[in-house]
């Protein structure tokens, strides 16, 4: 049939099923008192039976939800399915037409109270392979339908078109949303969902493990024009556009991005591309006139079956038609795996959620400034996965282990494998100390700036073309609540930022640092690189710019100093080291899995702590990771005549940070951390809680382990 006897066809149809419903509508009672409903899990299609053969995106929820007991359901495709807890869990059929008949056939039957039911669809999609791997999830914050619209004929398009379709109304394609003709008043092309719902959702799942098969490995490998696609699976944000065709290609993949910007505003972004949901959306709002439903409650889970366009060197017929790597099981596992604990959550909570929207709790605005170090990429792992905190920024003290150029690469290589969407600025300092000469020893750095030889794959981001002290600046400025910063390198920045920024302090909550040694023994001799040194009670990051960390010191800021005192509680070991490769199950665990193996001479000599992961922690937990004492302290610096070239750098300017010549410090005081007169504005930690601290990073760099129902 022609498209205009399909559309009368797909009308009287539409008429025929609500005419049906509204007699169930209207006919209340039929099935007695309504069930109560809590969560609405809709699914698009099925494979064979519910259970026990090749999964659809049925499958799998039926499986792992055991207490489901089935029910019938006439007008729809497929069963239903609900639990004493209050689960729902429906298969819609695929594409628009049933999504829509379904949905409000469910909405509409008297068996069930669905008024303030939450509604996850969860379902494979194509994915755009300039943001997604094969089995990653993006949760969206909107659904523009891509069928209302003008189309012609891809060979007869104007020369300066890039494709056939243009809004409804318009006469040339749009650039953005002002160019969409008024003249059309469908509601229905584009749905924003709740954002803070949105948002909830993806900061309890983000960590999920995700499954990741030898044959989408292999799949993946071809797109090597799509960074992001070439990367293990992950979960992001990001939007969908809903078409009943089954469409592909380049040309294709642009006009979906552009129709994205044009319906959904700017900010939108095309990430997965499925053909049910803005049929679903319809519904579901034309229930909420009526109070069947609360649109609000709506979550969209849309995962990464296959590419929406082919890699270099392939056709779009090619990937049109291409086999789905294992039949699409990874991103079946995955709309199951990462929608669970959404599940679960509103269920458990719903003393709360009954009646008030999930929002992602409040967490911790955080810089990171850091030397990048080998115990520095464990910290910044742990806060970039962490889901309490915030990481607004991160600045490189140059000054330290690692170069800028590489300590910047690495950090936002590092920041990638938590979140390859992150767009965390990172930036850095000055490469030397205010004053004097001093640096770590130089196959340090040369093992610093090559991540101890484990390979990593690099970002698409630039580093920020601020200075680091301008970036602390600039984010201190535009936050709305106080800020902490952690400090785990040398104090360059930090006390150029002080002296640059008197007004920032204001806004600042905490600076908690790594560095310093009270009463316990210095770290500046190691065997084998500084025998020598004749400085037996300072630590490496006060010891290199002992002048910035006494500024720092003596500022008003609010500190805790995380030294050595109670750094050397956490003692990393081969016991250690084995318990975390146990539980290695994510790009971000794997690498510092790899970081492990290449430095177990560290590891073995008994000389490894976790010094700058201590000071994570104690950003999240101060009780348990930092008990101590307040204390007013200092760090000391000896101008002399003597050098100690062995830690000095002769190439250094011949300028201090303020113009006047360098001067070169004794080295047998420098850094060492005295007590001073004066306000007592400094937290000393003392006493940690060691097995809780490795539990916590474990716990963080991975995930729990899955549920007895997982496989």
């Amino acid at each position: 049939m022609n498209s205009v006897e399909f559309l009368s066809f797909s009308a009287r149809a539409v008429v025929r099923v609500l005419a049906v419903l509204g007699v169930l509508y209207v006919t209340p009672g039929l099935a007695g008192e309504r069930l109560p409903v809590k969560v609405v899990v809709l699914s698009m299609f099925e494979n064979g039976e519910p259970t026990g053969d090749k999964p659809g995106e049925l499958q799998l929820w039926l499986e792992r939800n055991p207490g489901l007991r089935e029910m019938p359901f006439a007008l729809g495709e497929y069963s239903l399915y609900y639990d004493d807890k209050g689960l729902l869990v429906a298969c819609l059929g695929g594409g628009i037409p049933n999504a829509t008949a379904s949905t409000m056939a469910l909405g509409l039957d008297e068996r069930f109270d669905l008024t303030k039911a939450y509604w996850l669809i969860a379902g494979i999609a194509g994915g755009d392979p300039e943001d997604l791997s094969l089995g990653s999830a993006a949760w969206a914050n909107a659904v523009v339908d891509g069928d209302l619209v003008y189309e012609i004929d891809a060979r007869e398009i104007p020369e300066d078109w890039p494709y056939g379709f243009i809004p409804l109304g318009a006469s040339k394609p749009a650039d953005g949303p002002q160019d969409v003709s008024t003249g059309w008043t469908l509601d229905t092309i584009s749905f924003a969902l709740d954002s803070g719902l949105s948002e909830w959702a993806y900061q309890l799942t983000r960590n999920t493990p995700l499954m990741d098969t030898e044959a989408m490995q292999a799949f993946r490998k071809e797109f090597t024009n799509y960074p992001l696609a070439q990367r293990p699976p992950f979960v992001t944000r990001g939007d969908t556009l809903s078409a009943s065709t089954y469409w592909h290609g380049e040309k294709l993949n642009e006009w979906a991005n552009d129709w994205l910007k044009v319906y959904a505003g700017e900010s939108a972004e095309f990430m997965t591309s499925n053909m049910e949901d803005s049929g679903t959306l319809t519904a579901l709002h034309r229930l909420g006139r009526i109070d069947r439903v609360d649109p609000r409650r709506v979550l969209i889970l849309r995962t990464a079956s296959n590419y929406t366009m082919p890699p270099r060197g392939r056709s779009a017929a090619w990937s049109t038609t291409a086999d789905y790597p294992d039949g699409g099981l990874g991103a079946l596992e995955t709309a199951q795996r990462v929608g669970q604990p959404v599940v679960d959550a509103l269920l458990g909570g719903w003393d709360v959620y009954e009646d008030q929207l999930p929002s992602a709790p409040a967490r911790i605005p955080v810089v990171f400034d850091t030397d990048m170090a080998i115990d520095d990429w464990a910290a910044l792992l742990f806060l970039a996965r962490h889901p309490g905190v915030e990481l607004l920024a991160v600045t490189v003290a140059a000054s330290g282990e690692a170069h800028c150029e590489p300590g910047t690469r690495n950090a936002l290589a590092l920041l990638d494998l938590v979140n390859p969407h992150n767009a965390i600025p990172v930036s850095c300092g000055d490469a030397y100390p205010l004053d004097g000469y001093f640096v770590f020893p130089v196959p340090w750095q040369k093992d610093m700036d090559t991540l101890s030889g484990v390979p990593i794959t690099p970002s698409l981001r630039e580093p920020d073309g601020r200075h680091a002290v301008e970036l602390l600046h600039d984010v201190h400025a535009a936050a709305d609540k106080p800020v902490t910063v952690l400090a785990t390198g040398p104090l360059t920045n930090i006390a150029q930022w002080l002296e640059r920024y008197p007004e920032d302090p204001a806004k600042t909550e905490r600076l908690v640092i790594m560095g310093g040694a009270l009463d316990a023994p210095g770290n500046i001799i190691v065997p084998g690189f500084t025998d020598d040194n004749p400085n037996t009670r300072a630590e490496w990051n006060i010891y290199v710019d002992a002048l910035a960390a006494d500024k720092v010191l003596r500022s008003d800021l609010a500190m805790e100093l995380v030294g050595l005192d109670v750094t050397n509680h956490v003692k990393v070991t081969p016991a250690f080291a084995a318990a975390f490769k146990t539980r290695v199950d994510n790009p971000a665990a794997a690498f510092w899995d790899a970081v492990l193996d290449a430095n177990t001479w560290f590891i073995d000599s008994g000389e490894y702590y976790f010094w700058d992961v201590l000071a994570a922690l104690a950003v999240i937990d101060r009780e348990r990771f930092c008990d101590g004492e307040m204390l007013a302290l200092g760090a000391t610096y000896e101008e002399t005549e003597e050098p100690w070239w062995a830690t000095s750098d002769k190439s250094m300017p011949d300028s201090n940070w303020q113009g006047a010549p360098r001067r070169h410090f004794a080295a047998e005081t420098a850094g060492v951390i005295e007590r001073r007169e004066g306000a007592k504005n400094t937290l000393f930690c003392r006493d940690t809680d060691p097995e809780a601290a490795f539990r916590l990073f474990i716990d963080t760099l991975t995930a729990r382990p899955l549920s007895s129902g997982d496989k």
